[in-house]
């Protein structure tokens, strides 16, 4: 689930884009215009719509972007290229488009609960530095059919300082948001009532870390919640450094305090979160490393992920043992807990 700087405001350019010209829209099922332009859902919070599927181009290849949210062993979501979304029932085999909220959005991300249960954060234009950005977080309980604004930036909501990126829901009540900028510590904002509240909380410095402005701080990722201890990773550089560092937080009262945990290793979003205990580094070579002890002590994990794209692949594990590993929309399945992978067909590409 993965997943940027322009100048600009844009806090509600996100919901009033119009779709592609060319494409064909459908809204529950019914023809739309494919030029119609998304109301502006900032200036009506609360308000459904119908959700809208757009049938991505016949010649649409790898590679792409793609993001995950596996909420279980058996279901998997896939956002392609930030507008198409799908579904899986059946760890990956066949996929199913369901519908989107009607509009373009600049950085979407998308977080699911269960095969009908989700959010989708539109994102925004960030400011220089990422100062500050807009986003609205729209929820479905049916898949896709329709979808509801729940929140957008304002008083008593999501703040506009920072950019947002890391949306994580970990059941229907409780989600998760990262924000970040490249002067200050990351905030953490969280919900317990399905999105339509938010409080922020921000993470501390982690041990020989200090934040500083020029690009001196970290960034956090996607909140996993195991057992009743949520867990986020957050990766930064610091002065003088040749890499960034990983380090993991931890949570254990819903996300309204963080405390430093471990170490996670170099790199941006490295370490994988499969049970509490059991995390993992994987590489595109096959070679890779595990802790068993929640990242106290590391060990060689050699295991069959092999992929030949010169960046880093992302992982999503939806419970101890069904995970998937994507890079540059190639997908790869595990069913073992991370030891043997198969590749999967990505939904809405075309693949010889």
């Amino acid at each position: 689930m993965v997943w940027l700087a322009a100048v600009g405001l844009a806090t509600s350019a996100c919901g009033s884009t119009a779709a592609k010209p060319g494409l064909t829209a459908t809204a529950n099922g019914q023809s739309v215009m494919p030029t119609t332009v998304a109301e502006n859902p900032s200036s009506n919070p609360g308000r459904t719509v119908p959700g809208v599927v757009v049938a991505p181009p016949a010649a649409n290849y790898l590679p792409a972007d793609v993001q995950l949210s596996a909420p279980s062993g058996a279901v998997v979501w896939l956002l392609l290229e930030n507008q198409y979304l799908y579904r899986s029932t059946d760890r990956g085999t066949t996929w199913q488009q369901r519908a989107m909220p009607p509009g373009n959005y600049p950085h979407p991300e998308v977080s699911f609960v269960d095969d009908h249960d989700g959010w989708f954060a539109t994102g925004g234009v960030p400011e220089t530095q990422c100062n500050g950005a807009g986003t609205e977080i729209w929820r479905t309980s049916d898949a896709g059919g329709t979808w509801t604004l729940v929140a957008s930036v304002g008083p008593g909501a999501i703040g506009y300082r920072q950019c947002k990126e890391g949306l994580s829901f970990v059941d229907p009540a409780h989600g998760f948001l990262a924000a970040w900028d490249p002067n200050s510590r990351p905030t953490v904002y969280r919900t317990a009532d399905g999105g339509f509240t938010w409080a922020a909380s921000t993470l501390p410095d982690p041990p020989g870390f200090t934040t500083q402005p020029g690009g001196f701080a970290l960034q956090a990722g996607l909140v996993r919640a195991l057992d009743s201890t949520l867990l986020i990773p957050a990766w930064g550089m610091q002065e003088g450094a040749q890499a960034e560092t990983e380090y993991v937080f931890r949570s254990v009262d819903g996300g309204a305090t963080w405390t430093y945990r471990v170490m996670g290793g170099s790199g941006p979003s490295n370490v994988t979160f499969v049970t509490l205990s059991r995390w993992l580094m994987l590489s595109n070579d096959g070679s890779g490393m595990e802790t068993t002890d929640g990242g106290k002590t590391w060990h060689s994990y050699p295991n069959g992920y092999q992929n030949a794209a010169g960046v880093a692949s992302t992982f999503v594990f939806g419970d101890p043992l069904v995970g998937y590993g994507t890079v540059r929309g190639g997908i790869s399945r595990t069913v073992d807990g991370g030891l043997h992978w198969t590749s999967i067909k990505t939904p809405g590409v075309y693949e010889p």
